[in-house]
């Protein structure tokens, strides 16, 4: 059987004959899509084990079924229940056309070839493990883990690199977990692949330590859907107080690759841009950055992987350190026609910006970091220079502006109601997670001068003081007058111009608050002033695709809306248990 080295991988014709052969083993495949990667895999690996042979066209399917071709017994299963007679009998004229070296690149590379751009989502792309590898730097006689290894990607190319380590990954998957033996097998048969989910990694001996580790996790699990991951969490809990119910699972993860990673060691991480800044998991983030265990972050470019848009972040992960290194590599790239990677000098400009603060990195200390809840994304550390396709001046979309009205507090309890109106006040405490109570306090009357302090239908709510910002649309049902505080900006916008939900939705992503932060004056009780809030930069794409995010996002406020019905219903009836047993 073929061993693959890196030799192989640089040569240009047997690579192109590698490209020709996938194709052909699909068209000999073609015809069911059903379990179409192992299918894939396991055909080229047997085309190039059986092309070993004297007469390998004289191997039949009951012979294939039957012998040992060093899969052990799932592997064998799978060879009867993935592939038919006629198909292993059209992939046999291929062994004429091709020798064992190009099968065996033809499954190493398929899923990276045809499938990865086809919707995978097994296969970290390769760009994102040359980078990986050059940050872990795996020396030899290095105990390496992949957790969530998927189709065993990064253990082959890191086996190729450095074939003297030794190697570990971990998959709950089954047929990914073929997949990645197969694969790893065409390398280094030493690689061991451990059917398992990760979580329970620690059971079998709390140990276990590797000097680097790697995962490329899946995104976005509820934690409820984690498996033993529940049991994980439950036990690390006074390790890790920020961990809930609420937390991205990206954490999650994150802490079980610092669990397992050794003093010394390294570890790096694939993760969603969201749990790099969002409000949810500023606990976490605050201890890991409090216990010194983020080296870096870097913000990747998008459409990186080829089968998701998900924005991406790469974090590192280490002992001891006193800052944070972060990269906005979001624009560093080979833009493709169907996905993006990584040039070789795309790699050497981000490992430079890694060692040398530059225009798109920068040391965060961790002072700093506490001042902006321990936000890891580079954005909210530029003061200056950030800037937007489509950009307008903030001013030219607005028709008015203004504070909200100058009561005073004895003012107010003059004009406070006990009785329903149609006249209410909206203070600053009444917007929640971006959204207005609906239960705003009642006025008995609105003085004439105020009258032009009340919000209008679409205006957009925007807090003056205290970071950070809130941010809410008005609803005015007719008849409805509410009286915004003092403290809050109005603004009436042109909807000619601007969808005022796209415009929330962008003040509440991390490039509008580093919009609104760089415009941030006041150490004590930050403020922003309204003049640099006319003149800020913000993106204005076609109102169609305005609409697009607009929809988007009322969508999700509409789900918040329901799930808090919802417990406020529950909580309801919690509190009339008793009353409601008692009766009975």
């Amino acid at each position: 059987m073929s061993t693959i080295s890196k030799e192989m991988l640089k040569d240009q014709e047997l690579m192109r004959s590698t490209e020709q052969a996938i194709w052909d083993i699909r068209f000999c495949l073609a015809g069911s899509s059903e379990k179409s990667d192992i299918r894939l895999v396991l055909a080229a690996y047997l085309l190039s084990r059986v092309t070993t042979y004297n007469n390998p066209i004289g191997i039949n399917y009951s012979e294939l079924c039957s012998g040992d071709f060093g899969l052990g017994e799932d592997g064998s299963l799978a060879i009867s229940e993935v592939l038919s007679e006629d198909e292993w009998n059209r992939l046999l004229t291929l062994t004429e056309k091709y020798s064992p070296d190009v099968f065996a690149l033809a499954a190493l590379k398929c899923d990276l070839s045809f499938n990865a751009r086809m919707g995978s989502t097994e296969a970290t792309p390769d760009s994102i493990i040359q980078l990986a590898l050059r940050i872990l730097e795996i020396s030899p006689k290095d105990k390496v883990a992949d957790l969530c290894c998927g189709y065993g990607t990064f253990l082959v190319r890191s086996a190729i690199e450095e074939p003297e380590a030794e190697y570990y990954g971990y998959e709950i998957n089954t047929g990914s977990k073929l997949i990645a033996e197969i694969r790893t097998h065409m390398v280094d048969d030493s690689i061991k692949i451990i059917l398992k989910n990760v979580f329970d990694l620690l059971e079998v001996d709390p140990r276990q330590k590797f000097d680097k580790v790697f995962s490329n996790y899946p995104f976005r699990i509820q934690l409820r859907n984690l498996g033993s991951g529940a049991e994980f969490i439950k036990k690390i809990s006074d390790e890790f107080p920020g961990i809930s119910k609420a937390t991205t699972s990206d954490w999650v993860f994150n802490a079980l690759m610092c669990e397992v990673m050794a003093d010394a060691g390294r570890a790096v991480g694939i993760m969603t841009n969201g749990s790099t800044w969002n409000s949810i998991d500023t606990p976490m983030r605050k201890y890991f950055v409090e216990k010194g265990l983020v080296e870096s972050v870097i913000a990747l470019p998008a459409r990186l992987f080829s089968s998701m848009s998900i924005p991406t972040s790469l974090i590192v992960f280490s002992k001891g350190n006193k800052s944070v290194k972060l990269v906005d590599a979001s624009k560093i790239c080979h833009e493709g026609r169907r996905y993006n990677d990584f040039t070789e000098d795309d790699l050497k400009k981000i490992m430079s910006a890694l060692e040398t603060d530059c225009e798109y990195s920068k040391t965060v200390e961790i002072e700093d970091l506490r001042s902006n809840e321990y936000t890891l994304s580079l954005s909210r550390y530029l003061k200056e220079g950030i800037s937007f396709k489509n950009a307008v001046p903030f001013e030219t979309v607005i028709k008015r502006i203004t504070r909200g009205a100058p009561c005073t507090a004895r003012q107010l309890d003059e004009m406070v109601s006990d009785e329903i109106t149609n006249m209410q006040y909206l203070m600053l405490a009444n917007i929640r997670d971006g959204i207005i109570d609906d239960n705003l306090p009642y006025l008995s009357y609105i003085e004439p001068k105020y009258e032009k302090y009340c919000l209008k239908d679409n205006n957009l709510i925007l807090s003056k003081n205290g970071y950070p910002y809130k941010v809410a649309i008005a609803k005015i049902q007719g008849g409805q007058k509410i009286l915004a505080n003092g403290n809050l900006y109005i603004i009436e916008l042109d909807l000619e111009k601007v969808n005022p939900y796209y415009l929330k939705a962008f003040f509440e992503s991390e490039q509008g608050i580093a919009v609104l932060k760089s415009i941030t004056v006041g150490a004590t009780i930050p403020n922003i002033g309204v003049d640099k809030l006319k003149k800020v930069e913000i993106p204005i794409p076609s109102l169609e695709e305005q609409k697009r995010i607009a929809d988007r996002y009322q969508t999700i406020l509409d789900e918040i809306a329901i799930h808090k019905l919802r417990l406020e219903r529950a909580i309801s009836k919690l509190h009339h248990i008793f009353d409601d047993e008692s009766e009975g």
